[in-house]
């Protein structure tokens, strides 16, 4: 087996992949119509237009690596780094080619190229349900941090933060007044990947205990809206984070 980055041609074998794996660890969580919707909103089509992703994949802040045998792709891992902070956003392998340690060499090889690129630490999301996915991290040293609810379908679950580090990173808050004269506190260590720069979320106080939105690290923006489908979108500079996946899946 060989791990490489992945291109843009590789995107076929990544979309079946990526669609397989849904289907076999999350039969329970996501129907058929929502997975198509999210593969091809993330991958593409075979004759559409080519992904925000697909776009993304030469941008030195992501991080695309695939795992290849004789029969193609069997793997991939999905990341991107924000300042000393690296994201896992998903780490697949085939169905058929589980539990041959697949999912360990790509999450080395993942935790290896964000570290080099600066990260201290680096952090993976999976969905409560996703017993495997949270096993398999936390057997590699992930720790829980947080957990929060996302929308999948029409259905409010439990998505859980699970964390590594290299080093002890401190916490980072700033704060900015808004234009009806409110100061909201920006959370600088927490982030989210965006095509221009980070997102960072905001918060009543220090405790971020009461979420209020999104500033966008690029403009140093809080003209951030969401949509529906977790799109986050800066109306100042035109920053978007493309619609929301939903964890970093076990990929063993």
């Amino acid at each position: 087996m060989d791990i490489r980055a992945g291109t843009r041609s590789d995107f076929p074998g990544i979309r079946d992949v990526a669609d397989r794996s849904l289907a076999a660890s999350y039969a329970d969580v996501i129907d058929a119509d929502a997975r198509k919707q999210a593969i091809e909103s993330w991958y593409g089509t075979e004759d559409g237009p080519p992904t925000p992703l697909e776009e993304e994949v030469d941008d030195e802040r992501t991080v695309m690596l695939v795992a290849e045998n004789g029969d193609g792709i069997v793997g991939f891992a999905q990341a991107y780094r924000s300042g000393d902070v690296g994201r896992i956003e998903w780490i697949h392998v085939h169905p058929e080619h589980r539990d041959a340690g697949i999912g360990d060499d790509l999450l080395a090889r993942v935790e290896s190229v964000l570290v080099d690129a600066g990260a201290k630490r680096i952090e993976a999301r999976v969905i409560e349900a996703n017993e495997e996915g949270r096993a398999f991290y936390e057997e590699h040293g992930y720790e829980l941090h947080d957990s929060r609810d996302v929308r999948i379908g029409d259905d409010d679950v439990a998505e859980l933060t699970l964390v590594a580090t290299t080093e002890t990173v401190p916490a980072g808050t700033e704060r900015q007044g808004t234009d009806e004269g409110r100061v909201v506190v920006i959370a600088t260590d927490e982030s989210e990947h965006g095509t221009k720069g980070p997102f960072h979320p905001t918060y009543v106080d220090e405790a971020r205990e009461q979420r209020l939105g999104w500033h966008c690290g690029a403009c140093d923006s809080l003209n951030v809206n969401m949509g529906t489908m977790g799109e986050i979108v800066c109306g100042n500079c035109g920053n978007q984070r493309r619609p929301r996946r939903w964890d970093a899946a076990y990929g063993g």
